[in-house]
């Protein structure tokens, strides 16, 4: 038996998913998940400085790959607009046509499911953007749905989490007041073509396999 490294049928696969996902097409800075993330690597994804390496593609590819067949064929994806700033949720269930839309998010990740229910499990990113969406929609109440992709990190996995987000009208308003500043310092920086000071428009784990994280530190350097 003969073995060798089939490095063209690799490309044309990841190829394939950037396009399939359209990884490489420049979004415009004014969606919510913008003002959420990163204002630095969203500044410089508008300048597309960097292209996704293979693990990014293949991460993206997974959480969309699943996320198309885990959705049912009831749901829908609409786009809503509000105050200049673009929202998709990635499910949405119309109850009745008298209440308001289940607003619903999918994530999928490679945290242990034991500690699912441990306070500050949640990340604070995905907190912020069904806040976001519930702000923009008038409702305080948010689903989120957990792919534990390797479960407990010992048989039966994955494991599938379904739990119901009630907000209070204060962190609604909080977290809205938030990421306007958000806004307001990706705004400047796109005006002013200068990125967002590096490492201080982030959550600090962002920066732990970000693309852009040489280009920061050059940049950090350059400033002192």
């Amino acid at each position: 038996m003969e073995r060798v490294e089939n490095s063209e049928l690799n490309r044309k696969i990841l190829n394939h998913l950037i396009a399939q996902y359209q990884l490489k097409e420049k979004r415009e800075p004014n969606h919510l998940s913008t003002y959420v993330y990163c204002r630095t690597k969203a500044y410089l994804d508008q300048k597309q400085t960097v292209e996704p390496s293979d693990q990014e593609v293949l991460l993206f590819a997974i959480g969309y790959g699943l996320q198309d067949v885990m959705t049912p064929k009831d749901a829908v994806a609409p786009v809503y607009k509000q105050d200049g700033i673009v929202y998709r949720p990635d499910m949405v269930f119309y109850p009745s046509k008298v209440e308001v839309e289940n607003l619903v998010e999918l994530k999928t990740t490679r945290m242990s499911a034991k500690k699912h229910w441990e306070p500050d499990h949640i990340p604070m990113t995905w907190l912020d953007y069904m806040m976001g969406g519930c702000y923009m929609r008038n409702t305080s109440r948010y689903d989120l749905i957990i792919l534990y992709l390797m479960g407990n990190y010992a048989p039966p996995f994955p494991e599938i989490y379904c739990d119901t987000f009630e907000f209070s009208q204060e962190e609604l308003d909080e977290n809205w007041a938030k990421l306007q500043e958000h806004r307001t310092v990706l705004d400047a920086a796109l005006a002013g073509q200068y990125p967002p000071e590096p490492f201080k428009n982030c959550y600090d784990w962002e920066c732990k396999y970000c693309r852009y994280k040489l280009i920061c530190e050059t940049i950090v350097t350059a400033m002192y």
